[in-house]
């Protein structure tokens, strides 16, 4: 019976290693994925409005768990989609001090240095997930490498503003 007890405690003793090790792997799995995906929070003023754009790790519209909630303009980028988004590149509109649910806004971007020139965001109108409209913003899902960006964003046709962004390079980035 001596004998069972020591391969029960040695088992027990391996599977909490096992079990240590994984949560360890996952926190530093969860570590680097927040390094890799940095926030970007900046607020500039366009004619009337205030605005802050931010990037953040690529957010989901679909399913029992989405983050964002659709309102309408372009369809979002899915997670999944084949261009492969990592980022959530949207802006915020405020104008008096509180947030404006309604807008035309169009935002481009462009990787400084690239030579692709200027690209088009396909703009959708979203909302928070189980939050009230207050949390109306605007942008997309989408791809960007390592490197500094130029972003504006244009409210209602005419009133513009741009920022500059770096989005930096992590342990597992390929090289662009």
């Amino acid at each position: 019976m001596h004998l069972f007890n020591l391969r029960s405690r040695a088992l027990a003793s391996t599977a909490l290693l096992i079990l240590g090790a994984s949560l360890l792997a996952l926190e530093t799995a969860s570590i680097a994925d927040a390094a890799e995906h940095p926030a970007v929070s900046q607020s500039q003023k366009a004619g009337p409005y205030s605005v802050t754009l931010k990037v953040l790790p690529a957010e989901s519209f679909d399913g029992k768990n989405a983050e964002m909630a659709w309102d309408g303009d372009a369809k979002p980028v899915a997670l999944g989609a084949p261009a492969y988004p990592n980022h959530h590149l949207v802006a915020f509109i405020q104008r008096d001090g509180k947030p404006v649910e309604d807008a035309d806004v169009a935002i481009v971007y462009e990787r400084m240095g690239s030579g692709t020139g200027w690209q088009t965001l396909p703009v959708a109108r979203m909302h928070v997930a189980g939050k009230d409209p207050s949390t109306t913003h605007f942008g997309n899902n989408v791809k960007l490498q390592p490197g500094d960006y130029q972003a504006r964003v244009t409210v209602n046709d005419k009133n513009f503003t741009t920022f500059e962004f770096n989005i930096p390079r992590s342990p597992r980035s390929p090289r662009s």
